[in-house]
């Protein structure tokens, strides 16, 4: 972390006491030492460790199962148009459908434990599916033009053109993607009462009126969303820099 990000997290926090103080009511805003004690107190608890790991259980099934999905649905795309243009309404129409209506949809379907994924899964293929296939368009014509004239069999292209071509992408998008992930996981969790995971203790504590815990628990949710994507940041980085020096 730079000197001005540190510079801006102690403003930050400066402000947040000061608002403790002016509201001069712990519930309504709690102090940052109030928070920091019962943050401290979270992570002596073994409850905390499995209600993320619950939660990143939940979101990572969907985020895969996206990317897997949206992967495969780009690759049939890119080889054929006709079932491109099949696509097309369906793609642009879960793009339109709000977030809460999936999460509803998905907890009718399938309850509680299995609608964090179904949403995860939901929100994310569209991302995922766009990205591919802009990407692929992306290609040279000249090239797409040799493809014509020298076909390879699927297999071969798949392993040394495809996936090679999407997968910076992927690592741009799963960054993107892998953060909205676990927002909306957590929220379908809160509105879904999900088993043991982050929501269920977001929503605990906002009907035991703790909101010291709530606060703790958005610091672990930023800062697990920020190692996520940073994780991809250094795999998008280091791919980048593997292609720049090939090149050169």
């Amino acid at each position: 972390m730079k000197k001005e990000h540190f510079i801006t997290v102690a403003v930050l926090i400066l402000l947040w006491e000061a608002a403790a103080v002016y509201a001069g009511n712990d519930i309504l805003i709690p102090y940052p030492y109030q928070t920091f004690l019962c943050l401290v107190k979270m992570l002596q608890d073994p409850v905390f460790y499995a209600s993320v790991f619950r939660t990143l259980m939940r979101v990572s099934a969907g985020f895969l199962l996206s990317l897997t999905t949206a992967l495969a649905a780009a690759i049939v795309c890119g080889e054929s148009r006709k079932v491109r243009l099949y696509l097309t309404p369906v793609i642009a129409l879960a793009k339109t459908i709000p977030n809460i209506s999936y999460i509803i949809i998905a907890l009718v379907w399938l309850g509680a434990e299995g609608s964090v994924t179904a949403v995860t899964f939901m929100i994310l293929f569209p991302l995922f599916i766009n990205g591919f296939l802009n990407c692929l368009d992306e290609e040279d014509n000249t090239l797409k033009q040799v493809q014509m004239l020298y076909p390879e069999k699927m297999i071969p292209k798949l392993a040394h053109k495809i996936l090679p071509q999407l997968l910076p992408e992927i690592l741009r998008t799963g960054r993107t993607a892998a953060s909205m992930g676990f927002k909306v996981g957590v929220m379908a969790e809160i509105l879904g009462s999900a088993g043991t995971g982050i929501g269920r203790q977001l929503a605990y504590s906002r009907v035991t009126l703790n909101t010291a815990g709530i606060f703790a628990w958005t610091i672990v949710m930023i800062l697990i969303t920020q190692c996520i994507e940073h994780l991809f940041s250094q795999m998008l980085d280091k791919k980048i820099k593997e292609e720049t020096g090939w090149k050169s």
